[in-house]
């Protein structure tokens, strides 16, 4: 306490008015393939949208049924973390971004004319292809908008006009052209610069007349000449051979390229389009990933991301690297693998096929200076499209990306697919993972998730079971939601399976915080338009969060109220009155799913898999128990390290006694009682630096066999 030393009025403020918070019970952990999203990583989604945007379609993945069972618990709550996991094989989606030089020819002077910065003068300009011929533009190669950009000493260009519609003929127009000193023999120079990189295109550019300001037009002796450009400053005055060409560097080279890939592996990155109708009618469907890149003003290129058909984002990038972290350089802007990635969906690297993921070349810091293309060519493309080798490790100047759409190709998901469809120890690692690394579904053991459920559809791999059943019950937070494979033919089989006696299981499933769902259930599959026989586990965990929303997590998700299953249409084993009662009979652990005549299909049971005959053999009693501790945990947190004494247990029990209180009125427990006193808290304890609370708590039971005695009597027997 402070100590006051004058007189006065003081106010001291003390917050005695802890609560037990809410705990969300129908939070469900969905383990499963995917051909799309982060591996490894529980993620929290909160509508069929973001699913299928995020982790791709159903159809698209083979082995498991994690996607459709996504789907299904997602028609009942409002929220799920869907945890993908990649069996090792899984291979990123990529594109091969084309890059080259721009049409470039030099213009310069051979005399010493002092610095005539205002000078004009008029420019002729033709462009043609490769065979000398007037040309226009090709589909893809749009050679219209060259760029007049002047290079002073200080290596620093800017772009100054255009030159519109610069196809077909020779076209005359004037510019405001810039010389600057320089000081080597050759005096003032500048660039033309053609807009598009890899056309294939040819400037050829004379000089006819001085307009303007300039001192006369002999003074620039016609400018001595134009020095045509390969990239290369010292291609010799007057060179005829490729005059300004514009190349392209292709991954189909011994170079390298751009590779643009999917953030993460994955089929679903594959672009690809679909058209629905009758006769080639109705409109495109696109999915995958596309770039695409176009030119702007300058050394500047835009790269655009599209998935699915959509705008997604847009980097402006060059080829100018000022140092190893500002600028455009594609690298500084788009990651260039997943961590901390800046793109949502792509991630860019230069590839040199020679040195896998290393730079093609050296880069520049201005956009005229040279940079070495390292084990490349330059390469053209002749009028029949035929690309012509120029040079290899190429010196070249005014790099940028080549206008085109990329699709994304070659992505694998790590599924069964990618695994010969086999089920092996590769895809149970892929489910089970890594307990330190919290890899595979040990990503589910996070209480910041705060998951009360968790399943494997489709996945009835012995192992991958048992290590769900383990992860819930050493996290004490979750129910494991399980099922028998697909194809047992009889309600024997099926508790042979539970007990360990069937093929594909060898231990017996005992515990309460698991569930076993069955028979597999028939739903029409909108994504393949075939009837399909499902894992029941994602409905029974659809059933406990509807439970949830219409009444509590202790009353028992089953039966006419609350265990419907609208969806389904069908069971794959019928099940009689005698299948029920051995399936739920003392010792048995299965919850059927029944299709009655006149009330549809039906979960038609209620307990866990635990043996002992106790109130924690039956599913609402559990997830009772798990809500009640969560509360417990997060309320009473606060009082770590506070005094052990009368009044910290005091404050502990006026926070326990009202929580509990409220779920017996919630008809969840008819009785509980609180000790948290000198009986619970000894002397040996309190200098253990231990508080006790002891809880006593009567669950209300379900009501799961209804009896009526009917009495015949007699007409003289008094019923009163």
């Amino acid at each position: 306490m402070p100590s006051y030393s004058s007189p006065g009025v003081y106010l001291v403020e003390k917050d005695f008015s802890e609560y037990p918070p809410s705990i969300n019970s129908s939070l469900a952990g969905i383990v499963g393939f995917a051909s799309k999203g982060e591996p490894n990583k529980a993620r929290l989604i909160t509508s069929a949208a973001q699913l299928l945007r995020e982790f791709g379609r159903p159809n698209l993945v083979t082995g498991g049924q994690g996607l459709l069972g996504a789907l299904e618990v997602l028609t009942q709550t409002g929220s799920l973390y869907y945890l993908r996991v990649v069996n090792g094989t899984s291979v990123d989606a990529s594109a091969a971004v084309e890059y080259g030089t721009c049409p470039a020819v030099a213009v310069s002077s051979t005399s010493e004319f002092g610095n005539p910065t205002n000078a004009k003068f008029k420019f002729g300009v033709k462009v043609t292809n490769n065979a000398s011929a007037n040309v226009t533009p090709a589909a893809g190669r749009d050679l219209n908008g060259y760029y007049v950009v002047t290079c002073p000493s200080a290596s620093t260009g800017r772009v100054v006009d255009t030159i519109s519609n610069g196809v077909a003929a020779v076209q005359t127009r004037d510019f405001p052209f810039s010389f600057v000193s320089s000081t080597s023999s050759t005096g003032p120079f500048g660039f033309f610069v053609g807009s598009y990189a890899g056309s294939g295109a040819t400037i050829e550019v004379s000089a006819t007349s001085a307009i303007g300001d300039a001192t006369t037009y002999s003074d620039w002796g016609i400018l001595g000449g134009l020095t045509p450009e390969q990239g290369d400053v010292s291609a010799a005055a007057g060179a005829v051979v490729d005059v300004g060409l514009g190349s392209t560097s292709e991954k189909d080279y011994p170079g390298g390229c751009y590779l643009a890939q999917s953030l993460w592996g994955g089929l679903g990155y594959n672009y690809s389009s679909v058209y629905p109708g009758v006769n080639g009618a109705g409109s495109t469907t696109y999915y995958g990933i596309q770039v695409k890149t176009e030119s702007r003003a300058g050394s500047n290129s835009l790269l655009s991301v599209f998935n699915d058909g959509g705008f997604e984002e847009g980097f402006t990038l060059n080829f100018v690297k000022t140092d190893d972290s500002t600028g455009n350089w594609p690298e500084n802007v788009i990651n260039m693998g997943t961590t901390n990635p800046v793109s949502e969906f792509i991630k860019g690297q230069f590839y040199d096929v020679s040195a896998t993921n290393t730079e093609a070349w050296t880069p520049v810091t201005a956009w005229d200076l040279q940079a070495t293309l390292t084990n490349s060519v330059i390469a053209r493309r002749n009028a029949a499209g035929t690309n012509i080798v120029v040079t290899e490790s190429p010196v070249v100047r005014f790099m940028k990306f080549v206008d085109s759409t990329y699709s994304f190709s070659g992505g694998t998901n790590g599924d069964l697919t990618d695994n010969a469809g086999v089920f092996d120890a590769d895809a149970r690692t892929a489910f089970i993972g890594n307990q330190a690394a919290k890899t595979g579904m040990w990503a589910l053991d996070d209480e910041g998730l705060n998951l009360s459920m968790a399943a494997t559809p489709g996945v009835t791999d012995e192992t991958v079971q048992n290590a769900l059943v383990s992860i819930a019950e050493s996290s004490q937070n979750l129910v494991a939601v399980l099922s028998p494979p697909k194809g047992l033919g009889t309600a024997q089989d099926a508790i042979n399976w539970t007990n360990g006696q069937y093929t594909g299981r060898t231990s017996a499933l005992n515990s309460s915080y698991a569930a076993v769902y069955w028979p597999w259930v028939k739903i029409f599959d909108v994504w393949t338009g075939l009837d399909t026989w499902v894992d029941p586990a994602a409905f029974a965990i659809g059933v406990m969060a509807n439970t949830d929303q219409i009444s509590d997590p202790w009353f028992a998700p089953a039966g006419l109220t609350r265990g419907r299953l609208t969806r389904p249409f069908d069971v794959e084993v019928p099940l009689s009155q005698g299948d029920r009662d051995i399936l739920y009979q003392s010792g048995e652990c299965i919850n059927p799913i029944v299709k009655f005549a006149n009330d549809g299909i039906v979960i038609w049971g209620n307990k866990t898999t635990q043996r002992t005959a106790t109130a924690l053999d039956r599913v609402n009693i559990r997830r009772m128990m798990i809500v009640i501790r969560k509360m417990l945990l997060s309320a009473t947190r606060p009082f770590v390290f506070e005094p052990n004494d009368p009044v910290t247990w005091s404050r502990i029990k006026n926070i326990v006694q009202p929580a509990l209180d409220d779920i017996r009125n919630r008809r969840g427990i008819t009785e509980f009682k609180v000790v948290c006193d000198e009986t619970t808290n000894t002397p040996v304890r309190i200098d253990r630096n231990e508080l006790w609370c002891r809880v006593f708590i009567r669950p209300t039971k379900t009501a799961e066999v209804i009896i009526f005695e009917l009495n015949l009597t007699n007409q003289s027997a008094q019923l009163g």
